[in-house]
């Protein structure tokens, strides 16, 4: 039973048409659709709006198509859109949407909007069952709703999640969608083989051998790479003006970690040889926050039993084999969440970095390589169809 409905047989009131006022918002432009990705409520906030407006930006510039953002002023800036977050009211939004091509979220209460004013619309459910709480109203013909697979267990109905139920919708299911109700035809379609865990999760890495600009992303968090080129001066370099979160298979010496504690959030230490006690204890007086890893599954136990006051994980290398229902295809090609610069150049993998595989912005093909499959919760891997 919907919502409406069950709220109408509570009341014993009958269902009608609402009423909706509206209030002008002026656009120096008439064709446009409308999108909407709250974090309010966090479970309904979804991760992959880039890979969907990458998919329908070329379609829309060429139809001379905007794409505005309306939700609040702390909701995420999504990519290519107009920036209308936290500048109208809700019946300037009401207008926005109703004077719209269509409207995109996970809103229910602007999807309704839309469907009184029978506007085109793609709705998406994650935490909820979408025939409980899809849009009541207009055309449905005019409605497309997607719902999250939710990996066949039933909605959790709960305001944050881990994982997000709503990121099982793939990008393209979304991005066609929108499409489909505009009536424009895409060239060749993009199809999701697989989703790492952590895709959803912007990262930037940095390995430091060369030195950067001082306004270069200053106040964001970078993951330093140590364990890949080990510089203590270009690391006092980067962790200057900038938080750092430093992953290193060496000890680095204390006096550099002294001058720049305040800009660490976390130290990665690798288990090594000459890692003590002592180290240990003066990085706790310092209040540097660290963390102990190993990679060597056979000395997991012995090490703990060796730094026992201390908490030591395991890092196991990732293979295709933990990929599930995945098959390797050499025509397949990938994103990645995860940026990764060294000597101003920009790489997507480990791999790319090791074998100068240098990013420009073009789709990659995936390798069967180790090395590339360690980033694998941070890929998403897709096949192109014509």
């Amino acid at each position: 039973m919907h919502l409406v409905e069950q709220f109408a047989l509570s009341t014993g009131l009958k269902i009608n048409k609402p009423f909706i006022e509206v209030g002008y918002y002026p656009l120096s432009f008439d064709k446009y659709i409308v999108l909407e990705n709250g974090r309010e409520v966090k479970s309904r906030a979804y991760g992959m709006w880039q890979d969907v407006l990458l998919e329908i930006k070329p379609y829309l510039e060429k139809e001379k198509i905007h794409i505005v953002q309306v939700g609040d002023i702390k909701d995420e800036l999504l990519p290519f859109t107009y920036d209308l977050r936290g500048r109208t009211t809700i019946k300037q939004t009401a207008f926005l949407i109703k004077k719209s091509m269509l409207h995109c979220s996970t809103n229910d209460f602007l999807l309704d909007i839309a469907s009184h004013f029978n506007v085109p619309l793609v709705g998406m459910y994650g935490s909820t069952f979408a025939h409980i709480a899809k849009p009541y109203w207009g055309d449905r013909s005019k409605h497309a709703i997607l719902e999250s697979h939710r990996k066949k267990m039933k909605p959790t109905f709960l305001a944050e999640e881990n994982p997000k139920t709503i990121d099982f919708i793939n990008p393209e299911d979304i991005a066609y969608s929108i499409l489909k109700l505009l009536k424009i035809e895409p060239k060749f379609k993009n199809e999701t083989k697989f989703v790492g865990d952590l895709y959803t999760h912007q990262i930037l890495e940095v390995v430091p051998n060369f030195c950067p600009q001082q306004n270069f992303i200053p106040s964001s968090v970078i993951n330093l790479r140590m364990d890949y080129h080990f510089d203590l001066q270009n690391m006092l370099n980067w962790a200057s003006n900038r938080k750092v979160n430093i992953f290193t298979n060496k000890i680095i010496d204390l006096n550099y970690l002294n001058n720049i504690k305040h800009n660490i959030v976390g130290l990665q230490q690798e288990v090594c040889m000459d890692l003590n006690q002592k180290y240990l204890n003066i990085l706790k007086q310092l209040k540097i926050p660290h963390d102990l890893f190993t990679k060597n599954k056979r000395s997991l136990g012995r090490l703990r039993s060796k730094y026992f006051d201390s908490k030591i994980v395991m890092h196991e290398q990732k293979t295709l084999k933990d990929m599930k229902d995945f098959e390797f295809c050499k025509d397949l090609f990938y994103k990645s969440n995860k940026l990764l610069l060294s000597e101003e150049k920009k790489y997507l993998t480990k791999y790319d970095w090791l074998f100068k595989r240098e990013y420009n912005g073009e789709d990659l093909n995936i390798v069967d390589e180790s090395s590339f499959w360690e980033d694998q919760e941070y890929l998403r891997i897709f096949k192109k169809k014509v």
